[in-house]
């Protein structure tokens, strides 16, 4: 079972909503993904944002693409 909750770091240790649904001495693995604040997230998004917009490569990725989604003409259904 897997149970997602947030949690906050104070003076090093994690502190975990009261109300999980484990019995006290339940071992678990913590994997910590420290929420990004709300200036972060844009900086992320303005950092990734145009980052293939000096590849020459990419109007050959976006032609490929082109390509194949007019090639398949889907199933064929037999209506007999």
């Amino acid at each position: 079972m897997t149970i997602m909750v947030n949690g906050i770091i104070e003076k090093g240790s994690i502190r975990l909503p009261d109300n999980l649904p484990l019995p006290d001495g339940t071992r678990v693995i913590v994997r910590i993904d420290p929420e990004r604040l709300t200036e972060e997230k844009r900086q992320v998004i303005d950092e990734l944002s145009g980052a293939w917009s000096d590849d020459p490569s990419i109007v050959d990725v976006f032609q490929e693409i082109e390509e194949q989604r007019h090639s398949y003409l889907g199933r064929q259904v037999n209506f007999s």
